[in-house]
This record gives C-alpha cells, sequence and structure tokens, in this order.
C-alpha cells in the first residue's frame, strides 16, 4: 500500500517512528552500557553515522542510555515502564514506508544482537516476540482509529518480511488518546498465516 507524499517529501500515514523490544532489567546498571555504546561508535558497529552517547539514567521511566545517530538513535528505553531496546527513526522514510519500517526493524534487531553480545556478565536477552511500534508523527499518524487503519497494513507487511514463516498479530496498543499512535506485534508459532 504506497501512500501519497506529502510536500516534505515523507509519506502520510508514516514519518517518523519507533520500534521496541523487552527484557527484564539487567543485572547490571545502565552506565555499563555506555561504554558499549562508545565502543560502537569507534568501531561503526550499527552502519550508519552514530554520534554521541546520551546518559538520561536519572530521569524515572525515561530514555536511559541514548545512542544518537544521524538517521536513527537507540536507547536503553523504560518510557513505558518496560525496559527494552528502542530504536527510533529521526528522519521521515522516502519511499514506500513498508521499506522504511523494515529496515527500521532490522537495525533493531542488529542492535539486539550486538548489545546482548557485548554486555558480557549481563546476561541480557531481549525478546523478539513482541515489538512495539509508535509513529512519532502526530500530524501524518494521528491517534485514532484511521489512523491505526493505515499504519496497520504498514506494520504487518513489514513485519512479514523478517517473520516470513511466522504468524504475526498486529492490534493496536491501547495508550492515552493524547499519546502517539501505537501498535504491538506478536510473533507466534511458525505459520503461513498473518493475522491482522
Amino acid at each position: 500500500m504506497l501512500l501519497p507524499t506529502d510536500p516534505g517529501g515523507g509519506m502520510i500515514g508514516l514519518g517518523r517512528v519507533c520500534a521496541k523490544i523487552y527484557s527484564p532489567e539487567p543485572a547490571i546498571s545502565d552506565e555499563r552500557f555506555v561504554p558499549i555504546f562508545h565502543r560502537w561508535i569507534r568501531r561503526r558497529a550499527l552502519g550508519g553515522l552514530l554520534l554521541d552517547v546520551a546518559d538520561y539514567t536519572h530521569v524515572p521511566e525515561g530514555p536511559g542510555v541514548v545512542l544518537v545517530g544521524h538517521d536513527t538513535s537507540f536507547s536503553l528505553d523504560r518510557s513505558d515502564g518496560r525496559f527494552g531496546l528502542l530504536v527510533q527513526r529521526r528522519r521521515p522514510f522516502v519511499g514506500d514506508p513498508v521499506d522504511g519500517l523494515a529496515s527500521t526493524l532490522e537495525a533493531l534487531f542488529s542492535a539486539a544482537d550486538a548489545l546482548e553480545r557485548d554486555a558480557d556478565d549481563a546476561e541480557l536477552r531481549l525478546d523478539r516476540t513482541r515489538i512495539r511500534i509508535e509513529s512519532n508523527d502526530r500530524l501524518r499518524s494521528p491517534n485514532t482509529d484511521e489512523g491505526f487503519l493505515t499504519l496497520r497494513p504498514i506494520v504487518a507487511r513489514a513485519a512479514k518480511r523478517l517473520f516470513a514463516n511466522h504468524e504475526l498479530v498486529v492490534e493496536r496498543a491501547p495508550n492515552d488518546p493524547g499519546g502517539r499512535l501505537a501498535v504491538d506485534v506478536l510473533v507466534r508459532a511458525e505459520s503461513s498465516v498473518i493475522k491482522c
């Protein structure tokens, strides 16, 4: 489903987006992740231009430790009251929004793999069977039923690219109407069916 472009070149219905996967609270403090992120910048570990590391661990239910990138940022996030790894696409997609969202999810999973590997004794495990996706652009993706109906097939098609042999459930995440439009993707056992 291709959507018309707005004058700024982004896709109506999907501008900037966030995606998050969850984990139990790590057994180590978030500050231990700061040198990992600095190492990733030096090694250009995730592709793309990584710029800096910011420590917001003093903010309750905040973004935690943030790896700031030019197009994409990553954070050890607790903004919804649960710990997890969040990727934020900072610039609107140009082109097919399914491609843009799929590449954002690939970046999230790549960072998760690297974080699990580099966290050493933290025994950090990120659950890839439940993904929260939020539109970070209330103008293009309002938190309404119509906004959800526009976002849902984009999310389903993007997730299917990464989980081709699994049953996927895409549902609207309950949240404050003044908040961002959010959907949850549940990855079930292997199947060839997509349920939306």
